[in-house]
């Protein structure tokens, strides 16, 4: 059970970590804008929900019925960041705390959704994520250092 709750924990992380890159360099700009942030990061443009759950389903096997609700799912998680990354009367510590949220609340709707097995597939899949991210962005950006070991059995 301890395991479990940690494996949410570490999923959440990295969700998080993953959504707020965005947030980090587009801030109030429209995030499907293209070349309008002179960053030298290169701009990164909202995933669409229909072909991220087209790669869940690859990856973790998924059932036409899984594939349709977690596609609902990630649909109404696109919607709820555009509002809270437009949201300009929240600072920008509210508005990645709303990110994480909704990132949070999504993962967990994901979960409900996966049989036991997938859950631990999807687990590695962020973890293999998070691992990528910072080792391409130098694992600055990450709230706590918990995310040293991973069990690379599928990718």
């Amino acid at each position: 059970m301890n395991k479990l709750a940690s494996r949410f924990a570490l999923l959440g992380l990295a969700l998080s970590a993953v959504t707020l890159t965005p947030v980090a360099f587009a801030q109030d700009s429209t995030p499907m804008s293209s070349s309008s942030s002179p960053s030298s990061a290169p701009q990164h443009a909202a995933p669409d929900p229909q072909k991220q759950a087209e790669r869940l389903s690859k990856k973790l096997g998924l059932s036409d019925a899984q594939s349709t609700k977690i596609t609902a799912i990630l649909q109404d998680r696109q919607q709820q960041l555009t509002v809270a990354r437009g949201d300009s009367s929240l600072s920008q510590q509210d508005r990645r705390a709303k990110v994480r949220s909704i990132q949070q609340s999504t993962d967990s709707q994901i979960n409900a959704v996966l049989t036991p097995d997938q859950q631990k597939q999807y687990a590695t899949m962020k973890q293999n994520m998070m691992n990528r991210w910072q080792n391409g962005h130098g694992g600055s950006g990450s709230p706590s250092g918990s995310a040293g070991s991973s069990d690379n059995n599928s990718n």
